[in-house]
């Protein structure tokens, strides 16, 4: 599954507070601030531990590896749904962010739906699938207080900040894929990404602050109340996947799979709307403000292979390694400056690729006129960070039941990280840590025709 997808959308949220905390009247750069893991979805992949590449064999390749495709032998409508739930416990060092101790985030949508159907062509299958995808997922509350005192100055003020983002990305995927030999097949789709199919933005962040206090004797007191819409996502870009049956002997065999993810250049929209209230002893203050601009996001290429092992009928394993190109990941505004999605520093500040290991496997109870599936897998998935990468562990586990007409599965997904550096997601709250445990629960339902 996608990465940490409502935690990343704390860059979003800690960027305009990094922005308001000297003066309510500045605005943050635009940028999407989301971690775009080119992976892909569905209940049986994510039981699996997400080691999916060289299995591939629904109508989910379409995100794993499209050369997969190939396996299905009869039409197939498929449904996919999420509950995402994430909690940071913080440590907010000396920053003087009384709140954050524990976050917690929760979010459903629709996860994928497909529907394939295979051909046969001169005697080798030809599978057609159109696919949707939900890439991003920025559904947010975040909050804290602030205490600040300067006894020195005769300065104090205290602040009371809350967030709340909903939205989303989705992608358009007509896939293909053509058993080129028996052996071997190869896949490609093409995702034309763009702002949800149910609304008329990308998403939409709401900030809202009230500061009270005095300087010198003086008492002030200011609000603010922004609101940011993204709308107009716009990018296009192909996964490119092939299976090979390498080796079999009885009912043993070995697949190898491999796919590619493209690089690609996302435009979008930021409109920026504003009131901001300042109330001093010289008087009553008032900013309003309407601030439309344009800016584009290069996202990095990837690269996955798999194997896949079914030692019976009953009984299989599988092993993905990926590598993601972070190295490339930048931005750049309408006026031309370039600076990195984590943190808004500087291009010259480096980010490592990153390199994931996932391994899972399915073990088959056959009944009379059903199958019943137990999975289970854990894996290995680094996030990018400035300088070095984050370690982020998981463990996963998922059941269901197949008849002839139709599949439905569960799986439910554990992520944990330590000491995540508070640093990636802007200024206000470098020198902090937090600790990430996720709950990612998925319901799919397939349908045979």
């Amino acid at each position: 599954m996608r990465f940490i997808r409502p935690l990343f959308m704390l860059l979003f949220a800690c960027s305009v507070i990094q922005q308001h905390q000297t003066s309510f009247a500045q605005t943050v750069p635009p940028t999407i601030n989301a971690i775009p893991l080119p992976i892909g979805s569905g209940a049986r992949a994510l039981g699996m531990g997400g080691a999916f590449i060289a299995v591939a064999d629904d109508a989910t390749a379409a995100s794993w590896n499209p050369g997969g495709l190939t396996q299905l032998e009869r039409p197939e409508l498929s449904v996919v749904g999420s509950f995402l739930s994430t909690q940071q416990d913080w440590n907010p060092g000396s920053t003087g962010l009384l709140s954050l101790d524990q976050e917690r985030i929760s979010s459903g949508d629709l996860n994928y739906a497909s529907v394939a159907y295979p051909f046969r062509v001169c005697g080798k299958n030809l599978v057609a699938a159109l696919n949707y995808q939900q890439k991003y997922d920025f559904h947010i509350e975040f909050d804290y207080d602030r205490i600040f005192e300067d006894p020195e100055a005769k300065f104090f003020d205290k602040s009371s900040t809350d967030f709340k983002s909903r939205g989303g990305i989705a992608a358009l995927t007509p896939s293909i894929a053509l058993q080129v030999i028996p052996k071997l097949s190869l896949g490609i789709a093409v995702n034309f990404y763009t702002d949800e199919l149910f609304g008329d933005f990308a998403w939409r962040g709401k900030f809202k602050r009230i500061t009270k206090g005095s300087n010198s004797g003086n008492d002030f007191s200011s609000s603010f109340n922004e609101e940011q819409t993204f709308k107009n996502f716009q990018a296009v870009n192909v996964t490119v996947g092939m299976l090979m049956n390498v080796w079999e002997r009885e009912e043993k065999h070995l697949t190898f799979g491999a796919v590619f993810h493209s690089p690609y250049t996302a435009d979008m929209d930021r409109i920026l709307d504003s009131v901001s209230v300042g109330i001093d002893e010289t008087g009553t203050t008032i900013d309003i403000k309407h601030l439309p601009e344009h800016f584009k996001i290069d996202f990095p290429m990837s690269f996955g292979a798999g194997l896949g092992f079914r030692y019976t009928d009953a009984l299989s394993f599988s092993l993905d390694v990926t590598w993601t190109d972070w190295s490339e990941f930048e931005q750049e505004d309408e006026l031309g400056n370039e600076s990195r999605p984590l943190g808004f520093v500087s291009t010259d500040r480096e980010i490592d690729d990153t390199h994931a290991a996932r391994f899972g496997t399915e073990y088959l109870i056959f009944r009379q006129k059903m199958i019943i599936p137990v999975r289970g897998g854990f894996f290995y998935e680094p996030r990018p960070s400035l300088d070095d990468s984050t370690d982020v562990y998981g463990v996963s586990v998922g059941s269901g039941i197949t008849s002839k007409r139709f599949s439905i599965d569960a799986a439910y997904q554990f992520r944990w990280a330590n000491d995540v550096d508070g640093e990636d997601f802007g200024g206000v709250l470098n020198g902090t840590h937090f600790d990430l445990n996720e709950h990612l629960f998925l319901a799919s339902v397939i349908v045979y025709f």
